[in-house]
């Protein structure tokens, strides 16, 4: 077990939490690398067609109160221009852009993990189409 944490905290780097590498790495090591090998080659052979596709602005419009959207200053999977044409075309839409420098894979560091959560809790206590006021 000792060798399978320390060849997921060597390929894939020191920045992941000592949570997420064990989460990686437990017990039932062979389904998680299973199903998380499905999923990441699903992705890689959707996601591209899926992101170069014209969002559904009909669908967004009506259903914009359900909707909340969390950006990244530096995230090229949801650049800042697309924050900006949906707060144009679905204007109810809760829109928001992390500045505190967690990156895309915020999931695999205790920080980045503990501000998306209280970032969803806030979205939660709050209507979606108020605006909600990220605290540093």
């Amino acid at each position: 077990m000792w060798a399978a944490r320390r060849l997921v905290s060597n390929s894939l780097g020191a920045s992941w939490s000592d949570t997420a590498v064990f989460t990686f790495t437990c017990t039932k090591f062979e389904n998680i690398v299973y199903h998380t090998m499905r999923n990441v080659l699903y992705m890689a052979m959707t996601e591209f067609r899926e992101l170069a596709a014209e969002p559904d602005w009909e669908f967004m419009r009506e259903n914009q109160s359900k909707l909340a959207f969390l950006f990244g200053i530096d995230d090229h999977w949801g650049p800042l221009h697309l924050f900006e044409e949906i707060s144009k075309k679905a204007p109810g839409t809760s829109l928001s852009i992390e500045s505190e420098g967690h990156t895309h894979g915020f999931c695999c560091t205790v920080a980045g993990s503990v501000w998306v959560a209280q970032h969803v809790a806030t979205l939660i206590k709050n209507p979606l189409n108020q605006p909600v006021i990220l605290h540093p």
